[in-house]
């Protein structure tokens, strides 16, 4: 990496604020060497998606009407499943670098060397990382479609108006995302763990976590708003550039193809963000020897 890939030891007490900002200064500074790692499976979880709205909005739809849910994107609950096992290989990547910055971790071998560029494993922790995703994403769909049908059962006792309902959207929205962080603090530690380690030592995971749940949950309800806001601010350019290229009148592949690439750069950082957040709280919680250490251990 282009940097050390340690902590630095200013947030190693886990206060929220200089966690989030250390995970994102990290990713501007390694960006280059980031990228190069965790491109190839933030790629097909993206071309996943691609595939899943395919198979809902081609002309005829392919998609079973039992499997829709329109409050995952795109509507139907496969979102929350399709996409986890390439984002906790891109997460395996990235907390190995951050671990080791020489790691090699899922470098494609051929005959003539191992590409760094390209990288692919799926293991037996990559598929527990990934379960660990669905269940949070699978939460955040629920809560979505929870609180919108609360929204409408009160809209007419309460007798609300417009400005009254558009503000309870949007304090659901936050109280979504709240609930949302708590199982990331619960869930999130647990899948890095697994990813960095590659063991399944839960009790040890739930030890060191015990007395920081609090400020886990406050961190990542932080790096979630932080993420969130972000998309606020870059969505209407990206839609834009998007619309500028292609905008038809029906769905089509073309039209979702270069959406999906505008969208990239926001999706990736979104998966990397996360994996550099947890690898910084784990080098808190539970620092890990560096390889020098580990080759020359003391005593």
């Amino acid at each position: 990496m282009a940097d050390s890939p340690h902590v630095p030891s200013k947030v190693r007490r886990l206060r929220p604020f200089k966690v989030v900002v250390a995970a994102l200064v990290y990713c501007v500074r390694n960006a280059g060497p980031l990228f190069l790692i965790a491109w190839f499976p933030c790629v097909l979880a993206s071309v996943s998606l691609l595939i899943l709205e395919w198979l809902i909005f081609a002309w005829p739809p392919h998609m079973p009407e039992w499997l829709l849910f329109r409050h995952f994107e795109p509507p139907t609950w496969l979102t929350a499943l399709v996409g986890a096992p390439w984002e906790a290989m891109a997460w395996a990547f990235v907390l190995s670098a951050m671990s080791n910055k020489d790691s090699m971790r899922g470098a494609v071998a051929t005959p003539n060397g191992l590409l760094g560029w390209l990288r692919f494993e799926l293991s037996r922790t990559i598929w527990f990382a990934a379960a660990m995703f669905a269940l949070v994403e699978l939460l955040g769909g629920v809560l979505r479609y929870a609180l919108l049908h609360l929204l409408i059962a009160a809209y007419r006792p309460f007798e609300m108006s417009d400005g009254e309902l558009a503000i309870w959207a949007q304090l659901s929205v936050l109280f979504r995302m709240a609930l949302v962080a708590v199982a990331m603090a619960w869930l999130y530690p647990l899948a890095g763990g697994a990813l960095r380690t590659g063991t399944f030592d839960i009790p040890h995971f739930w030890r060191i976590m015990r007395r920081n749940r609090l400020r886990l949950f406050a961190i990542f309800f932080l790096l979630t708003l932080t993420l969130f806001g972000l998309d606020i601010v870059a969505r209407p350019g990206a839609t834009w550039l998007a619309r500028s290229l292609d905008n038809p009148l029906s769905w089509t592949l073309q039209a979702a193809l270069i959406r999906y690439a505008v969208d990239f750069p926001f999706s990736m950082l979104n998966i990397v963000a996360s994996a550099v957040t947890v690898g910084i709280v784990l080098d808190a919680l539970d620092p890990q020897p560096s390889p020098a250490e580990a080759d020359h251990p003391r005593g």
